[in-house]
Formats: structure tokens, C-alpha cells, sequence
């Protein structure tokens, strides 16, 4: 939503569909009209979406079956409300078809859905987040060495923040329409690569350690936050894709539809990260 208010949007325009608006105070109290929507209920889904043309769609974390009956609910509420365009972020290992990642099923099944749903669409194609580098910084640093179960794959991280401007730029200009768009960082890192960047910004060596996925799961097991078991299981495969290739492109999309390029890991992480 910030970003859409920094590109321009009147808050009043703009609406937050949630599943528990009592949360979203922060964005009523800016003039954003704040609407139940449960990916579960489809009538909460028809009168969230009603008056709504752009709809911007992301997945829930739930399992790959939920998801798919979820995205079927979204799209044909979208229809019945008389959504015009439906923007839904995706991810790039909808790109392969022998992809490892668990969850590239459900995008297959979202991507085509919604390309035959008979409304205007965009797909954003999204590669892995750095966010959730920068919060295990700290443990890192502590454990002296960056465990991922990757022996020779590379990623093109890119921040949330990047993802949320091109989103927003998506959503309010022209141009975009039928379009599917690869949101990368502009460098493709290999793991040590990243373990030196990590070590450069904190000033604390930090080694790229290559475990197996049994060891990366005992590893999520024993961090601070509980990793439920499924997705244990997801976060194993999201590597086995990252060593087929399927996070390794880095494109300049970011850059081509918001006229500003994507930060670098290292600028990311310098900027966010305290110890």
C-alpha cells in the first residue's frame, strides 16, 4: 500500500482485502478502505472485491492443495464482482516445467487459471526474497557459516521493497496488460557469494557451509522461531531448485517498469541489517 500511495494513488481508491481487518488499523487510519476477505469464504472474497479494477493477487502460505481450491475461489469472485485486471504474484520456477520447488504446481495451476479466467491479467514472476536473509543475519553471525543444502546454484535475490514498487508501478500504469514479468536483483549470487557479502557488511567472517537437507532441517528446527514441518519440506525443495537452475536469472524488469534498478544484496543487506 505504501507504494502505491508513494506512485500516486489517492488512498481512498485503494482497498485492503484481509483476513482479520482488525490488524490493518494502521491503513484505515491513512483513508484505505479495509475489507474482510478469507481465501476459504468466497462470499467474503465477492464483497471484498466488488467496485475493484485491479486486483492484486498473493498466495497464502498454505499447503499446495488449499492454495489451488483458494486461487479458484479468488478468480471467479474477481469475476463475479466485475474485476477487470488481476495482477498475481508468482514466482520463477513456474518457469520450468522439471522444476523441484513443491509449491510451482499450485503457480501452474494460478498462471493458466488466470489466463483463461477472461479478465485482463499480469503475471509477476518473483524470485527469492532477500527479507528473510536479513533476519538470520544475526544467527549466522553466530554460527560463523551460512548452512543451505546447494552445492553449485546461484539466486537473484531481490527485496520486498523492489518487489513492492514494481508492483505498484504494475497496478497503476498503462502497458502492462498480458504481460508476465521475471521481478529479479540485478546480480545472480552463488552461495559463498552471498556468505561474503554477509561477512563484508557485519564485519564477522561467515563461510558458506554446504549441508545436506537433513542437516539444513535440523538447522531450521533449532532456530529461534518454530518452522513447521510442511514447511520444512518446502524450504528443502526451494533449494533442490535452486541447484536446478531455477533462481539463477537475473533480469531488469524492476528497472524497465519503475525507471529505478533493483538494490544489490550488498546494499540491501548493509542497509537493513543490526547487530
Amino acid at each position: 500500500m505504501r507504494n502505491l500511495l508513494d506512485q500516486g494513488a489517492a488512498a481512498g481508491d485503494l482497498v485492503a482485502s484481509v483476513r482479520t481487518p482488525e490488524k490493518a488499523g494502521d491503513l484505515a487510519e491513512q483513508g484505505v478502505q479495509v475489507r474482510r476477505a478469507d481465501y476459504d469464504d468466497p462470499g467474503s472474497l465477492r464483497t471484498a472485491f466488488q467496485g475493484t479494477e485491479v486486483l492484486v493477487l498473493i498466495p497464502s502460505t498454505a499447503r499446495v492443495e488449499p492454495r489451488i481450491v483458494q486461487h479458484y475461489n479468488a478468480l471467479q469472485a474477481a469475476r463475479e464482482a466485475g474485476v477487470r485486471r488481476t495482477v498475481f504474484a508468482s514466482l520463477v520456477t513456474a518457469g520450468f516445467l522439471d522444476s523441484k520447488f513443491h509449491v510451482t504446481p499450485f503457480l501452474l495451476y494460478a498462471e493458466s487459471k488466470l489466463r483463461q479466467s477472461g479478465m485482463e491479467w499480469t503475471i509477476l514472476r518473483n524470485n527469492m526474497y532477500l527479507d528473510p536473509v536479513a533476519a538470520w543475519v544475526p544467527e549466522l553471525v553466530e554460527m560463523g557459516r551460512l548452512p543451505y543444502p546447494v552445492k553449485k546454484g546461484r539466486v537473484a535475490y531481490v527485496s520486498r521493497d523492489d518487489l513492492a514498487r514494481a508492483t505498484a508501478a504494475v497496478c497503476l500504469n498503462s502497458g502492462h496488460v498480458g504481460k508476465l514479468y521475471e521481478l529479479t536483483g540485478p546480480e545472480s549470487l552463488s552461495m559463498p557469494q552471498l556468505a561474503e557479502i554477509i561477512s563484508r557488511v557485519t564485519g564477522r567472517t561467515v563461510r558458506f557451509d554446504s549441508v545436506t537437507e537433513a542437516e539444513y532441517a535440523a538447522v531450521s528446527r533449532a532456530g529461534e522461531e518454530t518452522v513447521p514441518e510442511f514447511l520444512i519440506e518446502v524450504l528443502v525443495s526451494m533449494y533442490r531448485a535452486v541447484d536446478n537452475g531455477e533462481f539463477a536469472r537475473a533480469t531488469d524488469a524492476i528497472e524497465r517498469i519503475t525507471g529505478v534498478a533493483a538494490e544489490t544484496a550488498e546494499g540491501y543487506l548493509g542497509r537493513t541489517i543490526a547487530l
